[in-house]
């Protein structure tokens, strides 16, 4: 994700403060943001809530969803994007077949 900063600070001394505030959050954010683009399945473990409640498979964090879907999600740091599954095994099962297409 890019974060393209739109206003441009031409004199500071006529800059209010609460604009560098605003600007200096957004660098920081924008910070965050290149960092968590690249998180690996241990990275992400930390975010959990409860520690129990997730694991890594082939470098994927992988929790159930106990509370709301009882589904199985597995984040793919590569892409961006959460895989949801009926159980744990056909998660896994998708897993394989994305690391096995993306190895060949």
């Amino acid at each position: 994700m890019k974060l393209t900063f739109q206003n441009q600070i031409t004199d500071v001394s006529h800059t209010k403060k609460n604009d560098l505030e605003t600007f200096f959050a957004l660098v920081e954010l924008n910070l965050v943001i290149q960092e968590i683009e690249y998180f690996t399945g241990d990275d992400w473990l930390s975010l959990c809530g409860d520690i129990d409640s997730g694991e890594i498979y082939r470098n994927w964090f992988i929790w159930q969803d106990i509370e709301l879907t009882q589904e199985w999600e597995a984040y793919d740091h590569i892409t961006n994007q959460r895989i949801i599954a009926s159980n744990r095994t056909l998660l896994t099962a998708k897993i394989d077949q994305i690391e096995n297409e993306r190895n060949n």
